[in-house]
């Protein structure tokens, strides 16, 4: 099965990439070269991904027109306010910008 995921919504395949993949749709997978994980390693990724997912509860003092204007993006809010706040980790110049 194929998965499309769009991850440039302006980019568009050419007709001729278009029909490669359409060849490539029934065919099998060679997993030939890829050797089973063991049961330590299935623990050790499960350990990692479960210490990454770890959240810790936080609080703050927002204007209430901030608190409204998140509020409106709907439910999941203060998960996007999350994934937005880590972000901001990885541009200081955002950061810099508001001291």
């Amino acid at each position: 099965m194929i998965k499309r995921v769009v991850l440039d919504k302006h980019y568009v395949l050419s007709p001729e990439s278009i029909a490669r993949l359409k060849a490539l749709e029934n065919r099998e997978v060679d997993t030939s070269d890829i050797p089973e994980a063991t049961q330590d390693e299935l623990q050790e990724l499960k350990q990692q991904l479960m210490e990454k997912r770890k959240k810790q509860m936080f609080s703050l003092r927002l204007s209430n027109a901030t608190v409204q204007w998140w509020q409106s993006l709907g439910a999941g809010y203060t998960s996007v306010m999350a994934r937005f706040l880590d972000e901001a980790r990885n541009h200081p110049e955002w950061v810099r910008g508001v001291l």
